[in-house]
């Protein structure tokens, strides 16, 4: 009986003193993302989203930051559904894992697509790689073309 006082007691005193393991956050300040481009020059990482948001830095820990520096909203990328990688750039996925969900739908592109327009023809046609196959074994990637306003996605 004692330890039922007890807990009640210590709700009530995380309830006056608005004491709350959850953080408060505005949706109307998220940015949910769908999909991203991520490419790698060698000296910079590149970033851009379907909600129009850029970040570049040294690897992709700091063009997240960067991104996230510049953006007019709490970019949340954890619901990004698609993430495109320019051909060649591949390599860039292992900094990648902490940053998105296993189960991100992955595949490349030899150039940066319409972004808003891959997320919308890729949730149609959705790769079958995802992140999570990637980090446990070398998978080719599906490949993502844009030529004349249509889309491919052209699997390997």
């Amino acid at each position: 009986m004692k330890r039922w006082l007890i807990y009640a007691a210590a709700l009530g005193a995380a309830l006056l003193f608005n004491i709350s393991p959850f953080q408060s956050m505005d949706i109307a300040k998220l940015a949910p993302v769908e999909a991203v481009w991520i490419t790698d020059s060698g000296d910079s990482v590149y970033l851009e989203t379907d909600t129009g948001d850029v970040g570049v830095g040294t690897d992709v820990e700091s063009a997240l930051q960067d991104m996230k520096a510049k953006a007019s909203g709490i970019i949340f990328l954890e619901t990004a559904d698609y993430l495109i990688v320019e051909q060649g750039d591949e390599s860039i996925l292992s900094q990648v894992y902490s940053v998105f969900r296993p189960s991100c739908k992955v595949c490349c592109s030899s150039d940066k697509p319409d972004l808003k327009e891959c997320a919308a023809f890729l949730s149609a046609h959705e790769p079958k790689v995802t992140l999570q196959q990637i980090r446990a074994s070398a998978i080719m990637l599906p490949m993502l073309k844009q030529a004349q306003g249509r889309m491919e996605l052209l699997e390997q």
